[in-house]
Formats: structure tokens, C-alpha cells, sequence
């Protein structure tokens, strides 16, 4: 791995939610990992929003530990968000290797990976915990030759809402197609919704603004 990098350096801002995949330790010593959206507060700060019953934070809490991992391995996703999708409910260990930096294992298939410490725990609700991570090392695998970038989810949002966009325009005056036109104004407003929550201050909310108001006449005389 290579060092001496900044959040920034891949693509973390304030804002905008980006999504990684968590590892920590077990109680027993083995390996887990789990999606988790990740908020930047500042250049050496995170936060995570955990619910309770979640064994991460459980981890977190024990260790005062994780590693939050960029991967474009849709696998990793998919089996550490559902454990029973492996072989006895559990993840493989050879895809971890021991962190060097913090208490917790890192993702092989990780492109990149931020080492962070437990700075502090606040009630959201009765559900849920927000951590407060300080970041200690932030690396990416030597072999690429280009930074590694977050995934946020309004930019998948923000894509998929102009293309429903462009349909809308060009079917709206076509009076067999208003069903499609229907389905396309409810998948734009799906989007809107993903990118008011995930990144409310950003690039991306300020373009779905502005292809609001360019549907907004489609809508009115509807």
C-alpha cells in the first residue's frame, strides 16, 4: 500500500455519503465486514450511522477500531451485507489480511482503505448510534494507477433520474406513451429522494434541482 493521502484524494466530501464496506474484528477473533455509508466531518474525521443491533458496532465498541474499504468488487457487497449468501453463514477469511495501523483486518480486494480509531458515540434514536472516527492512515493499492474514487450513490441517482429525464421530454406530447411518461416522473422522484438524503449539498443535488424544473411543466399538465 501507498500512503500520505487525504480523504479528499478519493473523492470524500462533506455532504455526500460514501459507501465502503466496514471491517472489524470479532469477539473471537475472526473477520467481519458490512456495507456502511460513510460521512465525512472534516480531514481527519468520520462518522457512521450503526444501527444498535449491529454486530460492527459491537466490534467498534470492543476495539475502538475499523477499516473502511473502497472496493468495485460488487461480491464483497453483496455476501457482507447478507452472511448467509456463504458457505456457513460466514465470510471467507482469506479475504482479509491483519490491518498493520489500528486493530482491524483489511480487504484484500480493497483498492484503497482508511484506517480509523473510535473517538466517540452519540444516540441518533432508540435504533440507532452515530460513531465519531478519527482517521489515521488513509492508502491505496500500489498496483493502480489512479486514485481510487468513493461510489456515492446520488451519482448512480443522478444518471439514472436524466435518463428518465430525456424520456419524459421526448414521450410527453405522445398520447400511447403516458404510462411510460408516469413511470418515468415516479423513478426521477425515487432518485431525488436518494439524492436529498445521501448528498443534499452537493453537484448532484444542485443538477437534480435543475432537472426538476425542467420536468416541472410535464407535471403540470398532467
Amino acid at each position: 500500500m501507498a500512503y500520505l493521502l487525504r480523504l479528499n484524494d478519493l473523492g470524500f466530501r462533506k455532504g455526500v455519503v460514501a459507501e465502503t464496506v466496514v471491517s472489524t474484528y470479532n469477539p473471537d477473533g475472526s473477520s467481519n465486514a458490512a456495507p456502511m455509508g460513510v460521512f465525512m466531518v472534516d480531514d481527519e474525521h468520520v462518522s457512521v450511522n450503526f444501527y444498535n443491533s449491529s454486530q460492527t458496532l459491537a466490534n467498534v465498541k470492543a476495539n475502538k477500531a475499523a477499516v473502511l474499504n473502497l472496493t468495485r468488487d460488487i461480491a464483497v457487497y453483496y455476501r457482507s451485507a447478507f452472511k448467509d449468501a456463504n458457505p456457513a453463514s460466514k465470510l471467507p477469511e482469506d479475504w482479509f489480511t491483519v490491518g498493520d495501523v489500528v486493530k482491524a483486518p483489511i480487504l484484500w480486494s480493497a483498492e484503497a482503505t482508511v484506517a480509523v480509531t473510535l473517538e466517540g458515540l452519540s444516540t441518533v434514536d432508540f435504533d440507532r448510534t452515530t460513531a465519531m472516527f478519527k482517521v489515521h492512515r488513509v492508502g491505496i493499492d500500489t498496483n493502480q494507477r489512479y486514485y481510487p474514487k468513493i461510489y456515492c450513490r446520488a451519482f448512480g441517482a443522478t444518471i439514472e433520474a436524466i435518463i428518465h429525464a430525456t424520456r419524459v421530454e421526448a414521450l410527453a406530447g405522445v398520447k400511447a406513451e403516458q404510462k411510460r411518461v408516469d413511470e418515468s416522473l415516479r423513478q426521477i422522484d425515487v432518485c431525488n429522494d436518494v439524492v436529498r438524503r445521501v448528498a443534499p449539498d452537493s453537484e448532484y443535488s444542485v443538477i437534480m434541482a435543475d432537472l426538476m424544473k425542467r420536468i416541472s411543466g410535464v407535471r403540470d399538465k398532467r
